[in-house]
């Protein structure tokens, strides 16, 4: 009974392991969408872009305290193993005669309470500014890195359709040649064709299996890169929801191609107006300097001296002190140092002005070849689509006319290679033209 009992334990270990296995290895469906969000959640670099958001909410705080009361506490005990012993004239007798005398007690210790209050202070108020100009540039690199992140995984998104796409294209067109080879290969051993016919096509089949099989390794290649983008375990299987012609049948391709760039909602020149920004309030800080500061400071004082360590002795005194006071710092002369860092501080601002004005230059450039590469793409794909229709009537009518003999395995041969050129290239034309629509909807701030 206990052999039994052991191996129905084991059989239930062994179905629940083999279980656990199918629940993992179980594919994980994404949507072109679905993806995106997924990689917003799970990328690394996003991921650190909102702990850095995180961190500058720290540091508004950490400037913010600066100027709030300072409170400190502090306690000490001294000691004194052995007093020290001076030497001095003997008032009560001889005063030449010198004696030993004492001071002190050996046991001592004090408390202490002190706060201090910023009253005034030129640069803690600016960098009050600053530290929230900060906090909203980190906000904006979050929001430029989710962009950015978008679009390189709607990008490899796009390419692991493209492969799949590609290899169903060449699978179809090697069942379609195989077919007609085994029927030429029939009719070569009834006497009606060459061997030629038959080692054309044989060839011909041969060129479409190792297409097919380095496809089969550009698609897991493609989908192990868009794994990473998103923050996936390289090993999860992945299966893509959308196709291309299904994204493509959504866009209005047309309502695209129109003009409404305005610079204002792009995410690179809004980080760049911030910039400024800041170099302002960095020149105003320094300017600052020049100004007094003021600030307050209160203090508490406990003491006690005893012959005996009987410091929590109630009955024993404590001396008590307090202070009160006002400090005022005003800068007189600093030998032309802070003037210096005043024209550093301007140069830092005139340097970001310009910097400014060559980031807009650039996007209003980038935005007139987005606009002409997109309506380009999209020309390309308009012209291999109908190439594609063309080819396949082309195709259909060869392989007629080679079964009726009215045609060689070289022209079908040919007519199957310009017909696999022409879906490779509607098919690369379609990403093209996704491609430039992504580069288009980044330079908009439609991502």
């Amino acid at each position: 009974m206990d052999i039994v009992k052991i191996c129905m334990i084991a059989f239930l270990f062994s179905y629940c392991n083999l279980f656990s296995k199918a629940e993992g290895d179980e594919k994980k469906t994404f949507s072109l969408e679905e993806a995106q969000n997924f990689a917003i959640e799970n990328n690394l670099n996003v991921k650190n872009a909102k702990i850095d958001v995180k961190i500058a909410r720290k540091k508004i705080w950490e400037t913010t305290a600066i100027g709030l009361p300072q409170v400190t506490g502090s306690t000490s005990y001294t000691d004194n193993l052995k007093l020290t012993t001076m030497l001095m004239p003997n008032f009560f007798g001889d005063p030449s005669e010198m004696i030993e005398v004492q001071f002190g007690t050996q046991h001592n210790s004090s408390a202490a309470l002190s706060a201090n209050q910023l009253i005034f202070s030129g640069p803690y108020i600016v960098g009050l500014m600053a530290a929230k100009v900060y906090k909203q540039i980190s906000q904006q690199n979050l929001e430029k890195t989710e962009i950015d992140i978008k679009e390189m995984v709607t990008q490899n998104y796009y390419l692991v359709l493209l492969t799949e796409e590609t290899k169903r294209t060449l699978v179809k067109n090697y069942s379609n040649t195989e077919k007609t080879y085994l029927e030429t290969q029939a009719m070569y051993e009834q006497g009606f064709v060459e061997e030629t016919d038959v080692d054309q096509l044989k060839v011909t089949l041969t060129t479409l299996n190792n297409s097919i099989n380095s496809m089969e390794r550009q698609e897991k290649l493609s989908k192990n890169m868009l794994k990473f983008q998103m923050g996936l375990d390289i090993e999860t299987p992945v299966f893509l929801s959308d196709s291309l012609h299904g994204i493509l049948e959504k866009i209005n391709l047309q309502l695209l191609a129109v003009n409404n760039f305005n610079i204002n909602n792009n995410i690179e020149f809004n980080i760049i107006e911030t910039q400024v920004e800041l170099a302002s309030l960095d020149l105003k800080r320094q300017k600052t300097e020049y100004l007094p500061n003021i600030s307050v400071m209160y203090m508490n004082n406990w003491n006690a001296m005893r012959d005996k360590f009987n410091f929590f002795d109630t009955d024993e005194k404590w001396y008590r002190s307090e202070m009160l006071g006002f400090t005022l710092n005003i800068p007189v002369f600093s030998s032309g140092s802070k003037m210096s860092k005043v024209s550093q501080k301007k140069l830092a601002l005139e340097k970001a002005v310009e910097n400014q004005k060559l980031v807009r230059q650039s996007l209003e450039m980038e935005n007139q070849q987005t606009r002409f590469d997109y309506n380009t793409a999209l020309e390309k794909y308009l012209s291999e689509n109908e190439n594609v229709k063309l080819a396949e009537r082309i195709l259909e009518k060869t392989r007629i006319k080679y079964k009726n003999g009215m045609a060689s395995s070289f022209e079908l041969a040919q007519a199957n290679n310009q017909y696999l050129q022409t879906e490779s290239g509607l098919t690369s034309a379609i990403v093209e033209l996704l491609n430039a629509k992504i580069r288009l909807d980044k330079i908009m701030n439609r991502l």
